[in-house]
């Protein structure tokens, strides 16, 4: 420790185990390059790639909250699945413009890998493995609506023909939607199903080729040691709604 022009003593500063994505280089980093030039070609492709992986998990975040919109209201709505699609497309074209970007940016010689580099590696894995979930969680929540659709008209259905039977009058009131519409939507709702399980097959090979491409260091380390590099997240965590269940069953059960 040092002596301040006050007369009180400076700690040293102890950085944490955590750094946010997108910190420079470190100086010994950048002082391996043969010149200036090849210095700023590398900071420019680290931030051009900072931003696309913050892009992507900006998008990821987007498309968790309509996913989880779909399953709340447990209702089939054109202008969701419109908004679904067009976030999910825009976060697989960012995906791989992330990895185009992360692959361009020249290592050094000396075989070692920066730390930012290893989190945007990690960040880019973890927002894909969370990008194939939620879409598993979409085409999961499209197919069941799609059944219940489709059980709902069929006891409309049986329910018209059991009053047309019964009643000598005919039925004057047309129904909210003709068989006509139905079907519609059902073909286009099975035509998203069709392009999320395309998109998921596409985020997977992505995934696996990230993974195969990632630094040997990343690979040969254990599930702890990655926790220590992951920066952290973005996406904030929802609350879960079982914990307002928990003061009324616990009054009535005091023994749980």
């Amino acid at each position: 420790m040092c002596a301040a022009p006050s007369g009180r003593r400076t700690r040293p500063s102890v950085t944490g185990s955590v750094i946010h994505v997108g910190c420079q280089l470190s100086s010994r980093v950048l002082e391996r390059g043969p010149s200036s030039e090849s210095v700023r070609k590398v900071r420019r492709a680290l931030e051009d790639c900072r931003m696309t992986v913050s892009e992507f998990n900006n998008l990821v975040a987007l498309y968790r909250e309509l996913v989880i919109s779909i399953g709340e209201t447990a209702t089939d709505c054109a202008s969701v699945r419109g908004e679904m699609c067009r976030t999910r497309t825009g976060a697989c074209e960012t995906a791989l413009a992330a990895h185009h970007s992360l692959s361009l940016i020249p290592g050094p010689e000396d075989g070692g890998i920066p730390l930012d580099i290893c989190r945007l590696f990690i960040q880019l894995q973890c927002c894909l493995e969370m990008f194939i979930t939620e879409m598993l969680k979409a085409a999961c929540l499209l197919s069941s609506l799609q059944l219940y659709r489709r059980g709902c008209e069929d006891m409309e259905l049986k329910v018209e023909i059991k009053a047309d039977e019964s009643s000598d009058t005919p039925i004057l009131q047309e129904s909210s939607s003709s068989p006509t519409e139905g079907s519609q939507r059902g073909w286009l709702v099975g035509v998203d199903i069709k392009n999320t399980e395309r998109d998921m097959k596409q985020m997977r090979n992505l995934l696996s080729k990230l993974r195969e491409t990632m630094p040997s260091p990343l690979k040969n380390q254990d599930d702890s040691s990655l926790l220590n590099l992951a920066p952290q997240p973005l996406i904030r965590p929802r609350k879960s709604r079982i914990l307002r269940f928990c003061c009324p069953a616990r009054s009535l059960h005091p023994e749980l």
